[in-house]
């Protein structure tokens, strides 16, 4: 394989990882990174970007997006190579042949005219704003009372920043983001009211306008040759900028993605100012293209643990603070294995010793659902999960027990179904709710559901070098979650949630399920994986048959199975007819054995017709009859006598059911069943069953006088007096 292939294999992996929200960005990082070895020989050019059409579009972005996207991104990349042994890059004229005929052949789109529109926008909102000066302080005073709450000089900011007196309805500080060329692509405004205080427009506070992929805002140290120091956001860069006092170049890459599609001069001496969340390994892999990048690392967090980057150090301890703690940047190695080493821990000394102290566990749904824990809903297909897994849903959201399982606390559900379209999904809520006669008011606010074909999440990818999570979905979830208040999350099913990871791998599967931890951990809420069975031989399923690793199961704080019961084994049951079909049994995959047939829960899938015409499934609850329905214990006692009549005879009546003489058959006499019916005999055996266990009857050993040999038989346990018989 070649370096180029490597590199697309790479890059067509970090666009199928990227999860919701990080999907365009992810694919202007792989298009860069293509752009950036595209010159390289033995490229295969057309098929790298067929690969990253196929994995952008199976994410969910529409094509017009890929084509836009992949035409930036790869000309930005091209125009910025990355210099290896003796492959030459492309001269002007040749990449612009090159992406004429990318262009032309449908793999990308010349973002020439798109770009150009999105810049002039960008460059006339930069136009009509205010620069912030001595001479314009009064105009811009909400900017500079913002920059004072920062703590950043006025005098830093002069020349670099402006301020605008109406962005999305009012004052806004605005930055600009400019191409290697120094000429302006983009900006970005931070909402501000008079006061200078963060204002939200639409829940955010900053919006960008223009091109800010591949460009950045650089604050010029004195020298060419000076250190570069490089940050996310625009107020760390000015808080640098004003500790650095001109002796080093402060660049701003408006985010995570900016840093590794960042291209700095050969042989420079590069700073990463790494927020707590930044992947540092990653992004100087980035920088170091070429080798000849020396890179070094401030994590502030590090320093002072109720700080997380440049501008809240400058807060907290001041500008000769913040000067010295760029100065004490370590080499990147360093911090790498500095960050292995900070992940070991202990040994901690026992201390808790009041267990009224200790909080109790935060159940919200039966025994199923834990706060902070991850369970494990497991069946065959079409055993009806997703189906139960919405009649519980409901229970949450309504806080009603629905299903006769208590719900110990009303929370807001989220359902994401990566399977069916979103229409059946609607179809099977509605039902749901139509059947438990639930109102849009007894769930609206408290019930969100993502669904669809076209929705797409991967937890983690697996590669030849290992399980890369994708810590932008993480932090998507995290953020999410966190800000609607959600106390419940379903993911079904989990296999589409796991990417291309080997199912039965279980260090891979491992690392996946520990993103999903991470989530429930730190958002408190808890969520449920939904998986598939293996296909049995006619056996129920068990915890053995959960498919692919068994660290799934081992990562569950609570686990269940689903089986269908069939109608000839509802029959044993006593059940029969109509009320046979559409039942499942629920078992606990956590426990040893399961529970025996008269003691498991049941559910049953009812058929319910909605307002358009169809039957949908909807869970509903389900139990067994009553063995002893209409058996007193003087019943008990006439069959104790008839047995023990029996056995006083010297022909015992046989425990085997497959015997003439089985006692079951002079029970069912005794008491009006039928056990020539399949139903009657279920009953009888099971009531059988119990007497044994209550010692109303027992099983001991008599010699068969046909065969000589000892054979079970039933014989009286404890009789029955006539007090305990009712006289």
């Amino acid at each position: 394989m070649s370096y180029f292939d490597k590199v697309a294999e790479s890059a067509v992996i970090d666009m199928a990882a990227a999860g919701p929200g990080n999907r365009n960005m992810a694919l202007n990082r792989a298009a860069f990174s293509l752009g950036r070895h595209a010159h390289m020989r033995g490229a295969s050019i057309d098929a790298a970007i067929q690969s990253l059409h196929v994995a952008a579009e199976a994410s969910g972005l529409h094509r017009h997006e890929v084509l836009a996207t992949i035409g930036s991104g790869f000309r930005r990349g091209a125009e910025n190579p990355r210099e290896i042994d003796e492959n030459t890059p492309f001269q002007p004229s040749e990449l612009d042949r090159l992406i004429s005929r990318l262009s032309a052949d449908g793999l990308l789109a010349r973002d020439d005219e798109m770009r150009a529109e999105k810049v002039a926008k960008a460059s006339l909102a930069w136009e009509r704003s205010v620069p912030i000066s001595r001479e314009t302080h009064d105009a811009c005073r909400p900017a500079l009372r913002y920059l004072n709450s920062r703590n950043i000089a006025a005098k830093t900011a002069a020349g670099v920043a402006r301020y605008s007196p109406n962005v999305y309805g009012g004052p806004a500080i605005i930055f600009p983001a400019r191409d290697s060329d120094g000429a302006l692509t983009g900006i970005q405004a931070v909402l501000v009211d008079a006061d200078g205080k963060k204002r939200e427009h639409n829940g955010v506070y900053k919006y960008s306008r223009g091109v800010i992929a591949n460009s950045a805002m650089t604050i010029a140290g004195s020298r060419d040759s000076d250190p570069i120091i490089i940050c996310e956001g625009p107020e760390d860069a000015l808080s640098v900028a004003q500790a650095a006092g001109g002796a080093a170049t402060v660049v701003c890459t408006f985010g995570k993605a900016g840093m590794a599609t960042y291209v700095p001069p050969r042989a420079s001496d590069v700073t990463i100012l790494a927020d707590p969340d930044l992947d540092v390994a990653r992004v100087a892999e980035a920088l170091a293209a070429d080798a000849s990048t020396k890179i070094s690392v401030v994590r502030f967090i590090d320093l002072d643990a109720q700080t997380s980057d440049a501008n809240d150090y400058l807060r907290e301890h001041g500008v000769e603070e913040l000067r010295k703690a760029l100065a004490m940047a370590r080499p990147v190695r360093e911090e790498i294995a500095a960050q292995a080493r900070d992940g070991m821990s202990g040994p901690t000394i026992y201390s808790a010793w009041d267990a009224a102290a200790l909080p109790p566990r935060r159940w919200i749904y039966d025994r199923h659902y834990l706060r902070s824990f991850v369970s494990l809903l497991a069946a065959a297909g079409g055993a009806g999960k997703t189906t139960l897994q919405i009649a519980e849903a409901l229970c949450m959201a309504s806080g009603r027990a629905l299903l006769g399982e208590p719900v110990h606390e009303r929370v807001k559900v989220w359902l994401i179904n990566l399977e069916d379209p979103i229409e059946e999904l609607q179809r099977r809520v509605l039902a749901a709710m139509q059947h438990y006669g639930l109102t849009r008011e007894d769930v609206d606010g408290w019930l969100y559901l993502d669904a669809g074909r076209d929705f797409a999440m991967s937890f983690a990818t697996q590669t030849r070098d290992g399980v890369i999570i994708n810590e932008a979905l993480i932090d998507h979830m995290r953020d999410r979650i966190a800000g609607e208040g959600i106390g419940m999350v379903y993911i079904d099913p989990w296999v589409a949630a796991t990417g291309d990871i080997t199912e039965n791998d279980n260090g891979a599967m491992n690392r996946a399920v520990s993103a999903v931890r991470q989530i429930a951990d730190e958002t408190t809420c808890a969520i449920a994986l939904v998986h598939h069975t293996r296909k049995g031989n006619g056996g129920a399923a068990d915890a053995d048959s959960i498919r692919g690793a068994s660290s799934l199961l081992g990562a569950a704080r609570a686990a269940r199975i689903l089986n269908r019961v069939t109608e000839d084994e509802m029959a044993r049951l006593g059940v029969t007819g109509e009320d046979a079909s559409g039942i499942v049994r629920v078992d606990n995959a956590k426990a040893n054995l399961s529970a025996p047939a008269h003691a498991a829960l049941y559910r049953r899938m009812m058929g319910v017709q909605i307002a358009n015409g169809e039957y949908v499934a909807v869970a509903v609850p389900f139990s067994l009859p009553d063995l002893f329905d209409g058996i007193t214990t003087r019943d008990a006692q006439r069959a104790q006598r008839d047995v023990g009549r029996c056995a006083d005879d010297g022909e015992p009546l046989r425990a085997s059911a497959q015997a003439a003489r089985w006692a079951g058959h002079t029970i069912g006499a005794t008491l009006g069943i039928d056990t020539s019916d399949a139903a009657g005999k279920a009953r009888v055996s099971s009531i059988l069953r119990q007497w044994i266990k209550t010692d109303v009857l027992r099983i001991e050993s008599a010699p068969d006088p046909r065969s000589g040999r000892d054979v079970p038989v039933v014989v009286v346990g404890t009789w029955i007096t006539g007090d305990e018989a009712g006289g």
